[in-house]
């Protein structure tokens, strides 16, 4: 059986209270330790303070966006190690090169299936 100790942690980060609550329960039935932050500053307080295995940003956030807390996450020694994956309902053109530019390791459009997101998770930590 596996100890608390050895369940990897992520860190999820999104203003959308609904969204986190489903992503949340998927991860947490999935065997998955996890945290939630409500703006980018509280993400980037609790990426810091627990160290997450892996973060999932949303990029479109009030007080500090997405963008901004990766590259401030990456500017970091601390954590600049730790994967993320951006969430975005964006469609923005440079959004694939802004994230390669920022070091994120993946990106998944919303509306999603959280399958979807499992899939990618679980290979992101395996590589790890």
């Amino acid at each position: 059986m596996e100890k608390l100790s050895d369940r990897k942690k992520i860190l999820l980060i999104d203003d959308e209270p609904e969204l986190i609550k489903a992503v949340e329960i998927r991860l947490k039935s999935t065997g998955y330790e996890v945290s939630v932050a409500y703006d980018g500053r509280a993400g980037i307080r609790e990426a810091k303070e627990i160290k997450p295995d892996l973060i999932i940003l949303d990029l479109l956030m009030p007080i500090m966006d997405g963008y901004a807390v990766a590259n401030e996450l990456k500017d970091d020694p601390e954590t600049k190690h730790i994967p993320i994956i951006i969430l975005t309902a964006s469609q923005r053109e440079d959004l694939k090169t802004r994230c390669r530019e920022l070091g994120v390791t993946s990106f998944i459009m919303k509306p999603f299936e959280t399958s979807d997101l499992l899939m990618v998770v679980k290979a992101i930590l395996k590589q790890a």
